[in-house]
């Protein structure tokens, strides 16, 4: 069964950019923060693995004058969510900020939206429904965790989108995209079931963005 979901999932090719107008796209960039890359209860080298794929599709998004954002965890001590998972990402602390590596290759005249989250489906935080307001119909979707904070923001933006009967496209690429190992939690497997039913439900996943 996993081989045949893999199948499903492999079957995908790239996109080029070119495809895209650029005035009705967004590029979302979930949780490329160091609190899930470089250090804290939840980073992973799993993740850390993608920012090669991350920052080049950054790249490309600047060159082409994309609007980007990028999701930040940003938590209180207080947070509900931690009855979920380890303290992780407090507000005012570095587990919270953009990992250098993307920061470094902002220019000064094109920076990210830093958009904070107080839990795992940045489509609840206030300040998404700005770009909401823009009207934006294509919305590219890469970062972590693949079955966790990126999963339940393309569900409820697809299915947003589908409620208002605007046709969109939801574009994740499957080279940018991780989760992680942990206790009852196999990376390999929940990838693969994630992208499945996010493919299921009318996302797209592509190879890579050329």
């Amino acid at each position: 069964m996993i081989s045949e979901v893999k199948k499903y999932i492999d079957s995908e090719s790239s996109i080029n950019l070119s495809e895209l107008e650029v005035e009705e796209t967004v590029l979302v960039v979930v949780d490329m923060i160091n609190g899930f890359v470089h250090t804290g209860a939840l980073a992973s080298p799993r993740i850390k693995n993608i920012i090669p794929a991350v920052s080049d599709i950054v790249l490309k998004c600047i060159e082409k004058n994309i609007d980007i954002i990028a999701f930040a965890d940003c938590h209180s001590e207080s947070s509900v969510e931690f009855d979920s998972f380890p303290v992780h990402c407090l507000e005012g602390t570095d587990e919270s900020d953009i990992i250098d590596e993307i920061k470094n290759i902002l220019s000064s005249d094109k920076m990210i939206t830093i958009i904070p989250k107080n839990s795992t489906n940045g489509f609840h935080a206030p300040e998404f429904k700005r770009i909401l307001e823009k009207n934006k119909t294509n919305f590219i979707v890469c970062g972590d965790c693949t079955d966790i904070c990126v999963h339940n923001f393309c569900i409820t933006l697809k299915t947003y989108l589908n409620e208002i009967n605007l046709r969109s496209r939801v574009i994740v690429p499957l080279n940018a995209v991780e989760t992680y190992n942990g206790n009852n939690h196999d990376a390999y497997f929940m990838n693969l079931a994630s992208l499945a039913i996010m493919k299921t439900n009318g996302i797209e996943l592509v190879k890579e963005l050329e």
